[in-house]
């Protein structure tokens, strides 16, 4: 596989499944789990930037995928359990004659993953979503919306139910 680059020590388990990596920035010391797929449609082929940009110190979980036509970043020491699912984009329905798989994909929108974040177990993190710096998403969430830094937001959709509070120095529960 030909990488757009590709750091030190990385590892991929078996089953790991890549569409077009030239499109993909790997960085140092970075695991991706078993059976893991990464898919890349860049908007326009002919592109000279990453689509999926993958930072220092990442683990990506074990049956996790990630598809991307704009831009996915995980910033460096993101951990995502397994079964996430990460994308930009989504596909049109609209024409009832026509089979889905047929159908143009939707405008989406990129999504980030700030440094330090934990992304819990069958969590699915829609297009046009940034979450914050060292941020918990639990289990089971989705997350349709930008979640800020420093928080624990957990549901469908996602909510913040904490947040740590720096002249506290302790994680605090949000109230409603």
């Amino acid at each position: 596989m030909l990488f757009m680059s590709y750091g030190r020590n990385v590892y991929f388990f078996p089953g790991v499944h890549i569409v077009r990596p030239r499109y993909i920035r790997v960085g140092d010391n970075v695991t991706i789990g078993r059976n893991a797929d990464l898919y890349v449609h860049p908007e326009d082929p002919e592109t000279r930037e990453a689509i999926i940009e993958i930072g220092n110190n990442v683990y990506i979980g074990t049956n996790n995928i990630l598809g991307a036509r704009k831009k996915i970043v995980l910033e460096e020491n993101v951990l995502l359990g397994p079964h996430v699912l990460i994308g930009d984009h989504s596909h049109q329905y609209e024409d009832v004659d026509l089979p889905i798989k047929f159908q143009a994909a939707t405008e989406g929108g990129p999504v980030r993953i700030e440094r330090d974040c934990w992304i819990g177990a069958n969590v699915f993190i829609f297009p046009k979503v940034t979450i914050g710096r060292h941020t918990v998403i639990g289990a089971n969430s989705i997350v349709n919306r930008d979640i800020p830094p420093y928080c624990v937001a957990v549901g469908t959709p996602a909510r913040v139910i904490k947040r740590y509070d720096f002249e506290l120095k302790q994680w605090v529960k949000v109230n409603g």
